[in-house]
């Protein structure tokens, strides 16, 4: 659609001078251009503000995601792996710790191997018995009130064969003047650590305590430490005929024993295939050492002394070799 311009009606009134001046300074001042200043505007800091800025995982690729967050997963795993392991590690070695204090504190019956076992004896032998040279000469010792009842009983008797069997304490007069002197030789047996590793002499040492069964035990063995303190220790206890046939005296010339648990161990023996010719009880004990001769008269021994410490019983025919 076009508009048709009407053109305005040309004046046709004549033009005065002043009125032509008039117009041509109007023509001017709209030529010429007035300047104008722009003064820009004073730009405003903002204050800083802390914002914690957060990485955004929504516009980022999937495989930039994976990177990002694979050093937090690895950490994860192993803090979940290291604490597992030292929470089982500790578990195991508080198990094993109870586990130890239990096994201190109970004694272990062994009544399914009897005391002539091969198996066992071979045991004992092999590997319980050995023999402790003293690492320096010993002192010459004194013939006792025990070597007077022996030679009254065996006469003087030199090579013989003795059985040592003590709880506690040093090599016993008797038996130290018979290897000496007289050469004789056998076993010695301490159930105290300590005192079996001082046994020195002719004799094989052996660690064990006297079973007061016919069947080997492991008891816990308490000794006593300076200072009030108590050693704790594990001990094997031996049937005396273990320990017999062990050291090869079936036939022991002389046995010395001590502790509560012989009259039991005696009673135990199967005394038609032993022949122990004299046999000293250790004990202040009037109640053992009744028990003692009891048992002892009814195998075929008799009283041949007494002492302030025990009772020497000897066998009833030896008079017949």
């Amino acid at each position: 659609m076009k508009i048709q311009e009407n053109p305005l009606p040309e004046s046709h009134e004549p033009e005065t001078p002043q009125t032509s001046e008039t117009s041509e300074k109007m023509k001017d001042v709209h030529r010429t251009a007035i300047p104008v200043k722009i003064i820009p505007p004073t730009p405003v800091t903002p204050s800083p503000v802390s914002r914690v800025s957060i990485p955004s995982f929504t516009k980022t690729t999937p495989n930039e995601l994976y990177r990002k967050l694979l050093p937090a997963v690895l950490f994860l795993l192993t803090f979940v792996t290291v604490m597992t392991i030292l929470l089982i590690y500790m578990d195991t070695v508080a198990l094993g710790a109870q586990q130890f204090r239990v096994n201190m504190s109970r004694d272990y019956d062994m009544a399914r191997i009897p005391a002539e076992s091969p198996t066992l004896v071979a045991y004992v032998r092999q590997l319980h018995l050995a023999p402790r040279a003293p690492r320096t000469p010993p002192p010459t010792p004194t013939p006792t009130a025990r070597v007077a009842v022996l030679d009254r009983v065996l006469g003087e008797l030199y090579n013989g064969t003795l059985v040592e069997f003590l709880p506690r304490g040093g090599r016993d007069p008797t038996a130290a003047f018979l290897e000496t002197i007289r050469g004789w030789s056998g076993v010695a047996v301490r159930a105290a650590p300590r005192d079996f590793l001082a046994l020195r002499g002719a004799a094989r040492a052996l660690h064990a305590c006297l079973s007061p069964t016919d069947h080997p035990r492991e008891v816990s063995y308490e000794e006593a430490e300076g200072g009030g303190g108590t050693f704790r220790s594990r001990v094997l206890c031996l049937p005396l005929l273990t320990v017999l046939l062990a050291a090869d005296v079936p036939r022991a010339d002389y046995t010395a024993l001590a502790g509560a648990a012989v009259p039991k161990a005696l009673a135990a023996l199967p005394y038609d295939r032993l022949r122990l010719k004299v046999i000293d009880y250790r004990s202040t004990d009037p109640v053992a050492l009744n028990k003692t001769t009891q048992i002892l008269e009814a195998n075929n021994y008799t009283v041949a002394a007494t002492f302030d410490d025990g009772i020497m019983y000897a066998l009833n025919d030896l008079r017949q070799e």
